[in-house]
This record gives C-alpha cells, structure tokens and sequence, in this order.
C-alpha cells in the first residue's frame, strides 16, 4: 500500500476505536453501581387488566419506594384537615384513548397510569402497555414545600366523581376537595382528554403558610422513569431530566453524587424527565415557573447476570410566593412518547428533547428522512420495505457522481505509467513529486478526490439515519421479516452485518483497480461489519441495501464501458506528453 493508503487505513482503525467513546458521550453510557444498598432484583407480577387494578411493578431495584410520604406522620395530617370519622381511601379509575389508570383520594394523587397505545418489546412483557406511574412507587406529578414533601400528599380528600372515561376530543375533569382545621377550603382538579398525551391539574390553596408552603413550592414529575427496553442499559444511557430556560434547554444527563439536588434559577417554561422514547414533563400554564429543581439518584436493578446503576431523576418547577398571597395555579402534565411533531405541537421547543445530532449538521438530514419515511410508510406499511426503497432512491440520485467517480479512476488507470514513472524520477524528493503529480491531474482534467464524491453526501445521510435509528420512536418496535422484529435494535443473530460485510467486499473488488489498494479491499469491510454488529439493524439494513444496489450498479456500468466515456477527448498513456501538454493523438 502506499502512503495515502496507509493512512487512510489508519483513520479508520482510530474511527472505530473511538467510536463508542463517542456513542457513550452522547448517550450519558452505562453505569455501573458501586455498592449497591439494596436488592438487585424483584419479581415481576402479572399484567393489569382492568382500570381499577393497579399494574405490577416492572422488573427494577427493590429501592423503588421513596420515604416521602411516610416522612409525614398521620398526626400531622389529623391535626390539619377535617376528615368525617367514616372517610377511606377510594381509587376513581382513569380510561381515555390514550390512557388507562387510577387516582386516589388519598393526597389527590395518581396512583398508577399506563400508555394504552405503546406496549412492551421484550420477551417477558411483550405486547403489555406501558407503566408510567407504578402502583408500588411514590411517582408521578408532585405539589410540595422546597424542603421536601408537602402535608397535601397525604391529605384526605373527596372527589366529585368516581370516574373518568373520555374519548376522542371530549375532556372530562375531576375535582378533589380537603378541607383544613382553620375552615379553608383546598382543591385539586385534574382535566382529562380522549385523545391527548397530556392532562391538566390545577391547584387552589387560599393558605399555602398553613400547609408548609411559604415562600415558595415546587411542582414536577418525582420518582423519575423506569426502563421500557429490551436493553435497559441503552434505556439508561438516555435517561436525562430536563427544562426550557429562557431559549435554552438545560440537560442533566448523569448522577453527581456529590451534589444530588442542583438549582437553577431564571425564567422556566417546562421541566421534566426523559428515558430513550418517553417523556414526562410539567408546564406551567398560569405564568411561567421562576427556577428549576433537579434531584437525582442511582437505583441498582439486575439485568442479564450484570448490575446497573439506573438513573433516577426528579425535575420540579419553582415558583415564587408572595407573603399571605394563596396558590392558583394551572399546570400541563404530558406523559407520552418522545414524537417529534406531537412535541413541536406545543410550540415550546419540547422537540429538542428528541436527540437527532447537531442542530446545524446532522439535525436537518434527520428530519428530511424522518418525514420521509413517515409519509412512505404511509403507502408501504412494512419499515424494512420503506428502507430498502430510500436505499434505492438515494443509489439514484448519487448515480451521476458515481459514474464521474468511475470515470474519473478509469481515466487514472490509463495515467498509472505516468505516474510510476515520475515516482520513479522524484523519489527523492516528494515536494517536487507533489508538484508534478498536481500539474499532470490538472492538465490531464482530473480530480484525485473525485473517487470520494460518492462517499462525501453520504456521510450527513449516514449519522442522519443513525439518529433516526436510534432515537425516533417511530421505528421502535417496527418488525421487517422472520429473525429482524424490531428494526432499531441490532440484529441478535448479526446475520445483517455479516451480509453487510460481503456486499461491502463485493462492492470494493469491483471498485478497487489499483494492485496497491487491494488490502484496502479485504480491511475495509471487516472494519465496517465490526462497527455495524451492534447498530441498529435498519441502519445495517440501508448500508447492506446500498451496497447492493453499488454492486448492481458498477457491474452494469463495467459491462457497458460506452457509458464511461468521456465527452471530451480520450485520454491515452501518451495523451499527456512529458512536458504535461495534450496531444492529438487518441486512446
């Protein structure tokens, strides 16, 4: 090989080297706890199957439920609110299109809530909706003072209602009732929609100082999020709480156990907690919020015979009080899926939140294929089909470069003698040998880069797709055939890679012509199949795709070498003279 050769190989040995130090920079990585205090595992329950039955714990630490209610004695609780001597706890059960669930009186919480319309894909939960809130932990969207959990949370209250069932564009709202020892009157309500991912709550408390809420109160989503991936470590490395300051998102993507509660303060438009497709977040609807709380902590669960430390955040709004002033205040509540276009809906840049690489590069080339593939899948019902297809229009549309690629090195080939001879002239000196072989290139009309054009606009469409892959939840759980049933996992039998790494070595022997860059032809493709074995399998569906599509293409191109030719004059061995000028003669 010669030098160029060499380095490039290099570079590709160094790409793939730092690779996943890069995927585990933007991801946040696996962590791994150190001593873990707790159990590791927990049995996982049969699946709900009515409104009024709490789901099972999903398969997590058994450091699941927080300490925070019952910090609050039942002493407290008496001494404040008035409560009639037969009042018991009663679930008002929640059902909308979107939704299935349950509230409780107790506190005017929601006590567990599943997504109806997104389901489990691994093996042991497989088609069972997803839990949101579980009915085991202290979770879900949360009123309390700044030093901790409000009396509210435990507080008896009366609902004006004992259930809710909604559809289509239809809302229905609930109202719970605590009256306290001082005659004041507190209220909860929350507002359901058939056929949204968000709800509303709202708050009336005319003496907040009575209740532990003076200078000023949090409200956000505790108790963080709990995998929902066949990978929880994957899961995990997306796990983030995050909020809308001022026109920034801040992002707190790992745990500090140094400092586990961190506070910002400015103008807050929304704050909440991510996993890798789902998103709760609370948005103040009365005005916006004056900070942003954030907790975190790590959960140790057991997966696979291997510890992980699962991040646990809880991200609250802070908002201000007035002395004597009472709270009445509106909140939004969305709890759904990581989806684009429903996110930028709410017009408050939640669509960030969605990770399809940098804004200025990779992000506009992740949107032009998501919206691709959504209106393809429109027609083609089948992700795998809707790939191939792309792989095939992007194969059409570089056609042109390609074939000036080819001709381009043909037109090379025929200036191999050339070549050798002036390294054979100037090899003592490679500056010289640099200089001649630029003024031959250019008096011959070749460009030496023009073998990458191909590659280059590839490149943006490569990571582009990587991040749809990897993080839209429009191909989460998307089936192809047999063995591939979920496309934005990695094949589990690495058939896709190895198909992958044949079509690359069939597309290089065909591509390669020069005797030096032969080992290239062998590297190459394991290098490739080595980074694809853990991508996810629609990405190595598309490069395998396309390398076919190549294989077909330089083929029918070789065999029809009429295409090839220039429109210019031919260019001979003995085309470009000594003294770098053209002569007539033709090759």
């Amino acid at each position: 090989m010669d030098m160029k050769a060499i380095l490039a190989f290099v570079l590709l040995i160094a790409i793939v080297l730092l690779l996943p130090k890069y995927w585990d920079i933007i991801s946040g990585g696996k962590q791994t706890p150190s001593e873990p205090t707790v159990a590791d595992t927990s049995t996982v329950a049969a699946p709900a199957t009515t409104a009024t039955t709490p789901p099972p714990a999903p398969a997590t630490s058994g450091d699941t439920t927080s300490t925070a209610v019952a910090s609050i004695p039942d002493s407290a609780v008496s001494s404040t609110f008035v409560a009639d001597s037969l009042w018991s706890e009663q679930r008002i059960p929640i059902k909308t299109d979107l939704f299935e669930g349950a509230l409780t009186t107790r506190g005017a919480l929601i006590k567990w809530l599943v997504l109806t319309d997104y389901h489990y894909n691994d093996t042991a939960r497989k088609g069972e909706p997803l839990v949101m809130i579980d009915s085991t932990e202290d979770a879900g969207p949360r009123l309390q003072g700044p030093d901790g959990p409000s009396i509210l949370t435990t507080a008896p209250f009366e609902a004006n209602r004992n259930a809710i069932q909604v559809s289509g564009a239809d809302s229905a709202t609930v109202t719970f009732t605590a009256h306290t020892q001082t005659g004041g009157t507190i209220t909860v309500a929350y507002t359901f929609y058939g056929d949204r991912h968000d709800f509303g709550m709202a708050f009336s408390i005319p003496d907040p100082s009575s209740e532990g809420l003076q200078r000023e109160y949090l409200f956000g989503w505790q108790g963080g999020l709990n995998p929902t991936e066949p990978d929880p470590g994957d899961d995990n490395g997306h796990f983030a709480a995050a909020a809308l300051m001022g026109e920034d998102v801040e992002k707190i993507t790992s745990v500090d156990k140094e400092e586990p509660r961190k506070s910002f303060s400015g103008v807050t438009y929304w704050a909440g907690v991510r996993s890798k497709y789902f998103l709760c977040v609370t948005i103040p609807r009365t005005r916006e919020a004056d900070g942003f709380i954030v907790t975190s902590r790590e959960r140790p669960i057991r997966y696979d015979d291997e510890r992980l430390a699962l991040k646990t955040f809880s991200a609250y709004l802070r908002q201000d009080l007035s002395p004597g002033a009472p709270i009445n205040a509106r909140y939004s509540v969305y709890v759904g899926p990581l989806e684009y276009s429903e996110l930028k809906s709410y017009g408050l840049q939640l669509e960030d939140l969605v990770d399809l690489g940098w804004r200025w590069v990779v992000r506009p080339f992740a949107l032009m294929i998501l919206w691709l593939f959504k209106h393809m899948h429109a027609f083609v019902p089948n992700y795998g089909l809707v790939i191939i297809i792309f792989a095939f229009l992007i194969k059409v549309v570089f056609h042109p470069l390609t074939k000036k690629s080819m001709r381009s090195m043909r037109r090379m080939q025929l200036l191999q003698p050339r070549m050798e001879k002036l390294r054979e002239r100037f090899k003592e000196n490679p500056q010289k040998l640099n200089s001649e072989m630029m003024k031959m290139y250019k008096e011959a009309g070749i460009n030496p880069m023009s073998g990458c054009l191909p590659l280059l606009p590839q490149m943006p469409i490569f990571y582009g797709l990587f991040q749809v892959f990897r993080t839209t939840i429009e191909l989460r759980g998307a089936e192809f055939f047999w063995w591939i049933t979920d496309l934005s996992q990695k094949d589990p039998y690495y058939i896709l890679p190895i198909i992958m790494t044949v079509s690359f070595f069939l597309q290089q022997r065909l591509s390669t012509r020069d005797p030096k860059q032969k080992m290239l032809t062998y590297v190459l493709p394991l290098v490739f199949g080595f980074m694809f074995r853990n991508f996810a399998a629609g990405l190595t569906l598309y490069w395998t795709m396309y390398n076919v599509f190549s294989v077909i293409e330089q083929a029918w191109l070789i065999g029809h070498p009429e295409s090839l030719e220039d429109t210019e004059e031919p260019l001979s061995v003995e085309t470009v003279s000594k003294g770098g000028k053209r002569s007539k003669k033709q090759g």
